[in-house]
């Protein structure tokens, strides 16, 4: 769901590893360092996302401080996943930056690996540490990298499935279960005019690859490995894939509005489209303004069964964050990791009460049939980011679907030159190291 990207020719890996331990070595990492605020008399949060989710960010602080914590907190808005990122670094270089950020997929890998982000699993096993024993299976291991854990998944989202209720009431069709019911349903939910073109599309299509993460993912096919030793972007499952797309969209049952014309949402909402695959953050909007009843499903499931991958972003502890104040700052982190707090960003925001505990606080909000399919995902999804957290393998792939989906290019020469471009934009970055 995340489309922000870190700013091209930002050499993450080795000049700003030399450029902070220069900087850390002259300032000593004394308290101040990060020189946010004078006297450093608070924990600075450096967040992102607007409306809801950046309102219920600033009531969870506003909450946190009212406990009269050791340090209270200050919450700093910092614009796009791509701008907090950018000032994340630009502030590092110069030994300065937050105690606390929220932090997107993206820059996981890089972050930790450049030093700027500290391990946390001390302070999650620890004596005031969290019981992660009710999280989704996998969604621990997003933040780990080299055998640390960096971040921890905090504003998490699911892949979702919304359509025209009253359209398929008409049609006499339920929600798909299967891929290859998806499919069927586009081209049978396809309207045409007079001449043959497309009234209204069986789908509208997300400009962004995270939704055929999950497609390939259920079918069994893989992008990559974790470590990138197995790049392999032209899995035949993936040509499979990115081809039965490719085929809806040249057939007009599958559709790729620009954002100048609002995008899919908007095409959905319009009814020039029957479906459309989003996230939970787009549920108020829709339900909100459509004129007909949404309706919510979760993902069809392929050969592998239902494997979806997870969105959203986290938070991290940066390392120009002092030791002494480190324990203030992860009680903070703690703080927004509680059951009660999740429960309350979920219903602000949109986004899912991704622990057990978290939906027992939040169960009058569960009542609601829709918001209980949102929550159905969960159980499903597999917290590896690994296609989307190194940017050879993230770029080659975006770049080869728009080819395949846009410029009608064989999926399987696309995947093929995007798949050598990954395998060597990994060798590149692994030698620049």
């Amino acid at each position: 769901m995340q489309t922000a990207r870190i700013p091209p020719g930002l050499r993450v890996f080795r000049a700003l590893a030399i450029a902070l331990s220069v900087v850390a070595a002259g300032a000593g990492c004394t308290p101040g360092s990060s020189g946010v605020r004078g006297g450093r008399d608070a924990i600075v949060y450096w967040r992102t996302l607007t409306g809801a989710a950046g309102d219920a960010q600033d009531a969870l602080v506003a909450r946190y401080n009212a406990t009269d914590p050791e340090l209270p907190v200050v919450s700093e808005f910092q614009g796009s996943y791509a701008d907090l990122a950018a000032k994340i670094m630009t502030a590092a270089v110069a030994g300065r930056g937050p105690d606390v950020t929220q932090l997107g997929t993206f820059e996981i890998r890089e972050f930790a690996r450049a030093g700027l982000l500290v391990d946390l699993r001390p302070f999650l096993t620890g004596p005031d540490g969290i019981d992660t024993s009710d999280w989704p299976g996998t969604m621990l291991q997003a933040g780990e990298v080299d055998g640390g854990l960096y971040w921890l998944p905090f504003n998490v989202a699911v892949p979702v499935l919304y359509y025209n209720r009253d359209v398929f009431d008409a049609a006499g069709v339920a929600p798909p279960e299967t891929w290859s019911d998806f499919f069927a349903l586009c081209r049978q939910l396809t309207e045409r005019k007079g001449d043959g073109s497309a009234s209204r599309a069986g789908v509208a299509l997300w400009d962004i690859t995270w939704p055929f993460v999950s497609m390939v993912w259920s079918e069994g096919g893989e992008l990559t490995d974790r470590d990138y030793d197995a790049i392999s972007l032209n899995h035949p499952t993936v040509v499979d894939v990115m081809g039965k797309v490719q085929a809806l969209v040249q057939e007009g049952a599958a559709t790729l509005p620009d954002k100048a014309s609002g995008g899919h949402r908007a095409a959905f909402l319009s009814g020039r489209a029957a479906m459309i695959l989003d996230s939970p953050a787009a549920f108020t909007e829709l339900t909100r303004d459509a004129t007909f009843e949404v309706g919510v499903a979760i993902y069809p499931a392929g050969a592998a069964g239902r494997v979806y991958a997870p969105g959203g972003g986290g938070i991290a502890m940066l390392s120009v964050c002092p030791e002494d104040r480190r324990a203030a700052a992860w009680a903070f982190m703690k703080s927004l990791l509680s059951p009660e707090s999740l429960a309350d960003y979920a219903q602000r925001s949109g986004y899912l009460a991704f622990t057990d505990a978290a939906r027992e606080a939040a169960a009058d909000w569960l009542t609601d049939p829709r918001v209980q399919e949102l929550h159905r995902a969960l159980p499903y999804i597999r917290g590896d980011f690994s296609v989307t957290a190194a940017s050879p393998v993230r770029t080659a792939f975006d770049e080869a679907f728009h080819q395949i989906v846009i410029k009608g290019v064989d999926p399987k020469q696309a995947l093929d030159a995007a798949n050598a471009r990954a395998v060597e934009g990994m060798r590149r970055e692994s030698a620049g190291r």
